[in-house]
């Protein structure tokens, strides 16, 4: 029976039982029939009456009580019940739930609050977020996941975190690994962790680009040291240069010995000659220390290939792009990494027929420019950005590296590596396609 129905129950046998045995009572003493008409219809009505209100309060009271409940179950909690005391059991009863239903409410917004700035920073950091569920099946992908695996989150929700970065299930709880992905094997700081989500243990992903972390710190210690020779080197050539054209002039002016006149003259034009050579040798490092700030404009990518070509004349170089492709650089800037990766090209092949290609392709974030000789290839390629270190003759060691530093700079990547299909080096420029379109 229900709780209402059990109150009405006893309600009625708290009233019928009295009214009925009045009634007897009156029967037995033989009163009048007209008088216990009327005793029963009052009784009747007022039982009846008082029966169906205090049953219509009561049900109304618990379905009250039940919406707002139910309201709060479902994540609505404007609702508020109606109080008519204070001092009694229902009264006291409504103003808890009320004062549940408020507390609910400002953590609601709390929580809401919360979770928004959380979704805004994964959203927008710039560390790629990956979370796996019990399976290692892939449940969250952050926007710099997905372009670090260089996939969608609708794609690859539900598969298998192997089938895309197998090596980071292998992955310690903090380290510094090398992984290959879209932009190929970089070293990354993996940091591992786990949650819970309806009972079951999931793990986080947080991976972060450290390549060009480290080249920054390499570069300004390389930077320093070189300020700190380019001074102390310079400091002592001009001294040196400055007497040997002092004792030049001496020498012309005294009588001596042919052939010690002749011996003293050219020593004097070597000191001051090498004096100078390695003075232009130091400043050239200096450009490693002293390179601006791109300032891009749109270009057209053939139309400067074009302008280009023409300074390898003794060298065919094929061109495939497409007609229309702009790219946001600075031009000066871009034109020396094209001419030193060209002239690196060029140098690298002592056959005169083979050609060097240049070949453009666009992905979904990216322009890749590839500059492919048929060269003796890379023999040593973990030096490649080692600044000083050089295998040619007649090399500075500072070619490449300002070209990643210029790549870099305008949010790029360079990469090279040896040919897969033929002897010789395959050079990589990779340019968001996003950061030039918003510049634009």
């Amino acid at each position: 029976m229900k709780f209402e129905h059990q109150l009405l129950k006893y309600l009625l046998v708290a009233t019928l039982v009295p009214a009925s045995l009045l009634l007897y009572t009156l029967w037995h003493y033989k009163a009048s029939t007209n008088l216990m008409v009327l005793i029963f219809l009052v009784l009747f009505c007022l039982i009846g009456y008082c029966a169906s209100t205090l049953f219509e309060k009561i049900t109304y009271q618990f379905r009250t009580l039940s919406n707002l409940l139910e309201g709060m179950a479902h994540g609505d909690y404007s609702l508020r019940g109606r109080r008519y005391g204070v001092d009694d059991s229902l009264g006291q009863l409504v103003g808890q739930i009320n004062g549940l239903a408020e507390t609910l409410l400002e953590q609601s917004f709390t929580a809401h609050e919360s979770q928004h700035l959380v979704r805004k920073v994964i959203q927008n950091i710039d560390v790629a977020i990956i979370a796996v569920d019990e399976n290692k099946h892939i449940a969250l992908l952050n926007p710099a996941a997905e372009k670090l695996l260089n996939v969608e989150l609708s794609q690859v929700l539900h598969q298998p975190l192997d089938h895309i970065a197998q090596r980071l299930l292998t992955a310690n709880t903090e380290q510094v690994v090398e992984l290959s992905f879209a932009k190929g094997m970089r070293k990354f700081k993996v940091i591992r962790d786990q949650y819970r989500e309806n009972g079951q243990q999931h793990e986080l992903f947080f991976v972060t680009d450290v390549n060009v972390l480290l080249r920054t710190h390499e570069l300004q210690a390389w930077q320093n040291l070189v300020r700190v020779l380019s001074h102390e080197i310079n400091n002592s050539l001009a001294p040196i240069a400055s007497l040997a054209s002092t004792l030049q002039t001496i020498s012309n002016k005294q009588e001596l010995n042919a052939n010690f006149s002749q011996n003293l003259s050219e020593s004097l034009d070597i000191i001051a000659e090498r004096a100078e050579s390695l003075k232009t040798f130091i400043n050239s490092y200096r450009q490693l220390t002293h390179l601006p700030e791109p300032k891009k404009i749109e270009i057209n990518l053939q139309a400067l290939f074009d302008k280009i070509i023409p300074l390898f004349n003794q060298r065919e170089i094929v061109v495939d792009c497409q007609g229309q492709l702009f790219v946001y650089v600075d031009p000066v800037q871009f034109e020396q990494v094209l001419i030193n990766l060209l002239k690196n090209a060029d140098e690298a092949m002592v056959d005169r027929s083979k050609c060097i290609l240049i070949a453009v392709e666009t992905g979904v974030d990216l322009i890749i420019i590839k500059i492919i000789d048929h060269g003796i290839g890379l023999k040593n390629t973990d030096n490649l950005f080692t600044p000083f270190y050089t295998t040619k003759k007649q090399g500075s060691g500072i070619g490449l590296v300002l070209c990643r530093q210029i790549i870099e700079a305008h949010l790029g990547d360079l990469s090279l590596e040896n040919s897969s299909a033929h002897q010789g080096c395959v050079v990589r420029i990779k340019l968001p396609i996003e950061t030039q379109m918003n510049n634009r």
